[in-house]
């Protein structure tokens, strides 16, 4: 009695304590997919004069179809009317300027990453010594900025919730036709229930898709609005995605239930292009990444659908349960094998170790998933004593925890597709106060490649200039590389900075590419003052 009474709350016990997690989560910040690594010139420059060319670089590749770079002058007209180009590795874009005069511009920008996510933002500089009054009018959009952060509001949580609910029916869907068409399902497919239950399900998978197109196509147009839609849906790959999801699902209403080898090739289509729009599209090599995550897709859809479909039979027929029954265990099993070998395999493509699993959101809630695998495991185990021992009770009670772990699992992976394996390198700017000297240290972007490091300490005006200021960067992964010396030298500052009294400015600058592995990183800066009195700063910090 007590056994049964745990198996029916273990369900909603897991999916309460995930919608937890998830809320603790997401609640804050979300990591956006691209993230945006170097521009030229960096925000916030002040500028003698003005650049030729402007251009900004992203962690990913981008999608080609719809991008805008522009730069704003202080009334929100864009300096020219020529569109920006892509780079060569599709990474960044790049926009020639006319010469421009005099005052604070803003450069804004508009891409979608190659797994279909929107990135924009907007960053000002400075051109000469224009005037700062309150009468200098400012772009509206000059603090528009969410390039690798965006705030968990009602819109995002209706993105999340779609999201979920149309993976949820999708494998439902294609699970469910795929089933149906099985040898040795048990002869079910001719019965009316089901019919109507295939029906129906295609409606919900339908008005699924269309929410999720309506919860996220405004954010992908950017402002561009309505009139980027054509080159939207006709040239971006999520675009182009969305229309054969329609076309295939609309399809699937006269062609579904009338032969074995139209309804599998239906099935097997929706998860193909399924496959091609998300993580896997945007991780090298794409079609070993694209070809794992079909199969992964594939095998969960024969999970979720034949669950679906034991529940549907167990409640109309449960006298005609034990051939499916055992055509579900024996598939269940199957499935979870595929299921992790491709999952470990997607994982090992997708981070650059599996350290990063503890580092990040999405490796979180991964592990929270493979948790819940393992929960499935075990309850799989248990239905199998069950149906050998033919204990009615208890086969019930465990085909009810299964069940629920599914939906657990469905809805958290509807989550995950939604949310970046790699979190976005975000600047490093660390500020200490003292009370013999204040130091401030900057790195950007703060990712491999090249990085412009930046150094300022305030002494006393009685102590003179520093005589020395190192700055060391320790790879703390491999404690047998040596720390690499960032070889900073004197710079005029002109950015406007914190003033202290009694204390004078010294500012340091370096560019290069002192960062070249990933993984976890210490930076170290030590200060000596006229008096050979050296105070050392150290912080850790990681490279993703």
């Amino acid at each position: 009695m007590l056994i049964n009474r745990w198996m029916k709350a273990l369900p909603f016990t897991i999916m309460f304590l995930l919608l937890i997690l998830a809320s603790a989560l997401l609640t804050g910040t979300v990591s956006a997919h691209s993230s945006l690594v170097q521009t030229i010139p960096e925000p916030n420059s002040q500028l003698q004069e003005a650049p030729d060319v402007v251009s900004i670089t992203f962690n990913e590749r981008l999608d080609q179809g719809l991008y805008y770079l522009k730069v704003l002058d202080q009334q929100g007209d864009a300096v020219t009317k020529q569109a920006a180009t892509m780079n060569a590795d599709k990474t960044g874009l790049e926009l020639k300027i006319p010469k421009l005069g005099e005052g604070i511009y803003v450069i804004s920008y508009h891409v979608i990453s190659a797994d279909g996510h929107p990135v924009d933002g907007s960053y000002p500089m400075t051109i000469g010594n224009p005037p700062q009054s309150g009468n200098t009018p400012l772009p509206s959009n000059l603090t528009h900025q969410h390039d690798g952060v965006k705030g968990m509001d009602t819109a995002t949580l209706l993105q999340y919730l779609s999201r979920g609910l149309w993976y949820a029916t999708m494998l439902a869907l294609t699970g469910w036709v795929l089933w149906l068409r099985l040898p040795g399902s048990g002869g079910i497919r001719g019965e009316a229930y089901l019919t109507k239950w295939t029906s129906n399900l295609q409606r919900v998978h339908l008005v699924a898709l269309l929410l999720l197109i309506f919860t996220h196509v405004e954010d992908l147009l950017g402002e561009g609005g309505l009139s980027d839609a054509g080159q939207l849906f006709t040239g971006t790959s999520i675009g182009i995605s969305w229309l054969l999801l329609l076309l295939l699902t609309i399809i699937g209403f006269v062609v579904l239930q009338k032969s074995v080898w139209l309804d599998i090739a239906w099935a097997l289509a929706l998860l193909a292009v399924e496959s091609f729009n998300g993580h896997a599209i945007s991780f090298s090599p794409q079609i070993a990444s694209v070809v794992l995550d079909f199969i992964h897709l594939a095998a969960a859809a024969l999970w979720v659908g034949g669950l679906l479909l034991l529940a549907v039979q167990w409640r109309n027929k449960a006298n005609q349960m034990g051939t499916l029954l055992q055509a579900f265990s024996r598939m269940a099993l199957i499935s979870i094998i595929i299921l992790s070998l491709t999952g470990t395999a997607s994982l090992l493509i997708f981070l650059p170790s599996l350290n990063y699993l503890f580092y990040t959101q999405w490796g979180i809630m991964m592990l929270v998933k493979i948790g819940l695998v393992l929960l499935v495991i075990g309850t799989g185990v248990c239905l199998r004593v069950a149906m050998k021992k033919q204990r009615e009770s208890h086969l019930r009670g465990w085909f009810k925890v299964d069940f629920g772990l599914m939906i657990a699992i469905v809805l958290l992976v509807g989550l995950i597709t939604y949310m970046a394996p790699l979190p976005p390198n975000e600047p490093l700017r660390w500020h200490v106060m003292g009370e013999t000297a204040h130091m401030t240290a900057e790195i950007t972007p703060k990712a491999q490649g090249s990085n412009t490091f930046i150094t300022k300490v305030w002494l006393p005006e009685t102590a003179g200039p520093p005589k020395q200021v190192l700055m060391l960067l320790h790879y703390e992964n491999d404690k047998h590389i040596a720390p690499l010396e960032v070889p900073l030298e004197l710079f005029e500052d002109q950015a406007a900075g914190e003033a202290f009294g009694g204390f004078i400015q010294y500012s340091y600058k370096a560019v290069g590419a002192y960062l070249p592995l990933r993984g976890e990183w210490s930076l170290e800066v030590r200060v000596m003052d006229a008096n050979d009195n050296e105070k050392p700063y150290k912080k850790e910090f990681m490279v993703y």
